[in-house]
């Protein structure tokens, strides 16, 4: 009978220990994996945005190169545009040019375009960019300053001051930009925003007098703020291709991390038009980057 009972004992004893120890190995395993599945949706979505960010903040280079051509500020002896019909920007804004004595500098530029004007490139900018122009843009040195003023492409309000600083040597045009002070809403969400990239001309460089047929190479990183302070940050993973006349980045790729996890956006493969897609690992999201 004591054998029966101390059996028994010993049996539930070692159920006891065996369920425990299966216990708190699952408890440890479960504390030292985190969810993968969410973290890895979070940083698909601050890509997402990173990327609508990084499209609307590299439009000002293209404002900026295309008002100054418009304008005759792009280099010496080159007339202004007489049909603004033409004009990537749109005919419907105005420009101010505060100072039309020649080779006279520095000089400031305001493009209005009111309560919004729909450019050939299908964006509908709204507000004011303020550009102060040290010399002729494309001279080796030039810096172009960029203000903006109750400014929004589409439902996007932009805030914040880009510097453009022409690194030309030769028969290379290329540029440094800075964005300061960036402040952007999508969704439902205000970022802080900050980039620096070198952009340089790979295309359309022996015809200066002419932009429709410029295509630039960027690289560089980034900065997306979210509001309670989480830092995303972006860096070139391919240089970053892009058409003067196209909207968008139409090819290359960015690393983009968040919370450590890194995501890559892809712009594709080098065809016009607002898609990419941001991937970790096997997961994939398209994004539609902003008009």
């Amino acid at each position: 009978m004591k054998n029966f009972c101390f059996n028994r004992i010993f049996a539930a004893v070692l159920i006891l220990v065996a369920t425990a120890t299966i216990f708190f190995a699952c408890s440890k395993s479960n504390e030292a994996t985190p969810d993968t599945n969410a973290n890895d949706a979070k940083a698909l979505a601050a890509a997402s945005y990173e990327a609508q960010a990084s499209t609307l903040y590299d439009d000002l280079f293209d404002v900026a190169l295309s008002a100054g051509e418009e304008q005759g500020l792009g280099t010496n002896g080159r007339k202004a545009l007489q049909d603004r019909s033409l004009s990537k920007l749109g005919g419907c804004y105005e420009a101010n040019l505060d100072d039309v004595t020649i080779d006279k500098w520095p000089k400031t530029l305001t493009l209005d375009f009111k309560n919004g004007c729909t450019g050939t490139d299908g964006r509908t900018r709204a507000g004011k960019v303020i550009i102060t122009i040290s010399n002729y843009i494309m001279k080796p040195g030039t810096i172009i300053n960029i203000t903006l003023q109750n400014y929004s492409v589409g439902l996007v309000h932009l805030e914040g001051t880009k510097v453009i600083t022409n690194q030309s040597s030769g028969t290379t045009f290329k540029y440094s930009t800075k964005v300061t002070g960036g402040v952007i809403k999508l969704d439902t969400l205000t970022f802080g925003y900050s980039c620096e990239k070198v952009i340089t001309q790979v295309e359309g460089g022996n015809t200066p007098f002419v932009t429709e047929d410029d295509v630039y190479s960027g690289t560089g990183t980034a900065s997306l703020t979210y509001p309670g302070g989480t830092v995303v940050t972006y860096t070139t993973k391919e240089p970053l291709i892009k058409a003067l006349k196209c909207a968008w980045i139409g090819k290359g790729k960015a690393d983009v991390t968040f919370d450590q996890v890194t995501a890559t956006i892809d712009y594709g493969a080098g065809i016009c038009d607002d898609s990419a897609t941001v991937n970790i690992g096997d997961k994939v999201k398209g994004v539609l980057l902003p008009r």
